[in-house]
């Protein structure tokens, strides 16, 4: 039979040519087996294909979504280059490092992995549809884990879930900003809905077990009773200095925090503040001043927000990782993994009950607002931008002091008037 002009029959497959752009292309029909109907079939195809190229019309990529050539030409742009899923992720990770720790980056790198293995690599971004962008929902719901340095699971909570489609939407936005798509399917789906984690703070006579217990050293009560008393990330408690602190004006500043990579500025400028200290905080402090003020000076490099630019601060760190004793010799700051091993070791000496290390922030927070101090206040102190957080994550009150908040609303309103009955009508 006659093979129809622009078909190829090569070995068992049928294949078409045509010139699109100037160029020569030639695309294999996938699944079409080599049969007499089939050679037609292709014949008619590649006339409607010639077709449309000749009315403007043709759309390479519909027509051949897997095709390499088709991503190089295609597109309604005049030729920019459409690219696959892992492609995409690529070039929206390098645009981020100018913008990302590396901690950061590294962590965002691997849920985009993630992702990306469960959509596939290799298909052409403009092709993620909403079902794929609610498969991939439910998978990272449902799914089994790929940790290569921890133990897998099946499942993972809805946080980490909403992270990942955020991170996913924020890539499709830059995508479709980019023409390499045309809609962005993540913006539509709603986030898997979570049970918030109310905070869970320490009692008053919690607090005083834990720093009246024999087996508690003196660092360990200094630095309970300022974390309790300050607010601080465990962060910016292991790079707290001497010379962010002036216990003359009590005040302390929060200048550095510290990650995986190293020192750095707090992410923000609201994180970078100006903590005014309480009482118990500043006599703490003072107790401390006696253990490790004269030790000696470290210079650390810290990261500033300006990419690539960084500071030198000459420090003497405040708590000491391994300080056994104020005549031991060590000089290290902790690291957060320190404090959280220290916290748990101590609460257990203690006799308390468990809980996260990073309670002792919530323990702040909840104790002033129990003691009515004004949220902005709190929030500075803190570090957050505004008051919004402080109602919405630590606006509770303390289970003992309800009584004692009842009290104070009692004697401040008194008692209500009492009126006299109102007359009964004698009519009906």
């Amino acid at each position: 039979m006659a093979i129809p002009e622009g078909v190829e029959v090569r070995g068992t497959s049928i294949r078409l040519w045509f010139m699109y752009r100037g160029q020569r292309c030639k695309e294999t029909l996938k699944g079409w087996s080599h049969t007499p109907s089939n050679i037609k079939k292709a014949g008619r195809l590649r006339a409607v294909i010639v077709s449309e190229i000749s009315n403007g019309v043709f759309d390479y990529l519909e027509r051949f979504p897997n095709s390499k050539k088709a991503r190089l030409l295609s597109g309604k742009d005049g030729g920019k280059q459409i690219t696959t899923v892992s492609e995409l992720i690529e070039r929206w990770l390098k645009i981020k490092e100018a913008e990302l720790s590396a901690d950061t980056h590294n962590a965002t790198a691997s849920q985009c992995k993630t992702c990306v293995n469960i959509l596939g690599p290799d298909r052409l971004a403009r092709s993620i549809t909403l079902e794929d962008a609610l498969t991939l929902r439910n998978s990272l719901l449902d799914g089994t884990t790929s940790y290569t340095h921890r133990a897998n699971k099946k499942g993972r909570s809805a946080s980490t879930v909403n992270k990942y489609l955020s991170t996913f939407s924020e890539i499709w936005r830059f995508a479709v900003a980019s023409n390499y798509v045309i809609d962005n399917p993540f913006a539509v789906i709603s986030h898997v809905k979570k049970e918030g984690r109310d905070p869970d703070p320490l009692e008053m006579d919690e607090f005083e077990r834990l720093l009246t217990h024999p087996s508690i050293t003196e660092q360990e009560r200094n630095l309970w009773t300022v974390a309790c008393f300050t607010g601080l990330r465990h962060g910016e408690l292991c790079a707290l200095a001497w010379e962010d602190i002036d216990l003359v004006r009590g005040e302390l500043r929060v200048t550095r925090n510290i990650a995986k990579e190293g020192f750095r500025c707090p992410k923000t400028k609201s994180g970078e503040r100006t903590v005014t200290l309480l009482q118990p905080a500043i006599d703490a402090l003072k107790r401390q001043r006696e253990i490790t003020y004269l030790r000696s000076v470290e210079k650390v490099e810290v990261q500033t927000r300006e990419r690539n630019k960084v500071r030198v601060d000459s420090c003497r760190w405040v708590f000491v990782a391994g300080l056994k004793n104020k005549s031991d010799s060590a000089t290290k700051h902790y690291r957060p993994n320190g404090i959280s091993t220290a916290w748990d070791s101590c609460v257990k000496r203690a006799g308390i009950r468990r809980r996260n290390p990073y309670q002792t922030r919530h323990t702040f927070a909840c104790w002033m607002l129990t003691e009515d101090a004004n949220p902005s206040w709190i929030a500075a102190q803190m570090g957050h931008k505004n008051a919004k957080m402080v109602l919405e994550v630590y606006g509770k009150f303390m289970p003992s002091q309800s009584m004692v908040q009842a009290d104070r609303l009692n004697k401040k309103f008194g008692q209500c008037p009492i009126h006299a009955p109102f007359a009964k009508s004698e009519k009906r």
